[in-house]
């Protein structure tokens, strides 16, 4: 994909609206989006990386080893996920597998630290507010 494609893939992305267009050009230019074909795991329920990722396009399935043929949800553009380990040492709760083919924003933590101050700054905040209204939708529920 090109550049110019994958800017305005992101541009309509709510994750990246606080980013200016020298940082969303930053993530282009340093790889941080990739490709997972169809039935790919992108997280493995039990391993112990920190990566975050943002579903840019496509579809993901969330399972459990123990009932691998329900889905506990299914995730569309905009969704986030992986967000727990960025800030926990945490193993890996689920799987989260390419339905389809599907194009993330891929930052592995070793990554994130090497960011600038303003950038970490504003995905610890998008992940935070994330987080924040998971739990208060489930507290209302």
């Amino acid at each position: 994909m090109d550049r110019q494609t994958l800017l305005s893939k992101i541009a309509t992305i709510e994750f990246f609206n606080d980013f200016s267009d020298a940082e969303r050009a930053w993530f282009c230019d340093n790889e941080l989006f990739c490709f997972y074909q169809d039935g790919k795991k992108i997280i493995v329920e039990g391993a112990q990386d920190r990566t975050f990722y943002v579903l840019i396009d496509g579809t993901v399935l969330v399972t459990k080893n123990a009932v691998p043929d329900e889905i506990l949800a299914q995730l569309g553009p905009g969704s986030v996920f992986g967000e727990i380990a960025h800030f926990a040492r945490q193993q890996r709760a689920t799987n989260v597998l390419a339905q389809g083919r599907v194009l993330v924003f891929r930052l592995e933590h070793d990554l994130f630290k090497k960011l600038p101050a303003e950038a970490k700054l504003k995905i610890n905040h998008q992940a935070m507010a994330i987080l924040m209204h998971r739990l208060e939708s489930k507290k209302n529920s």
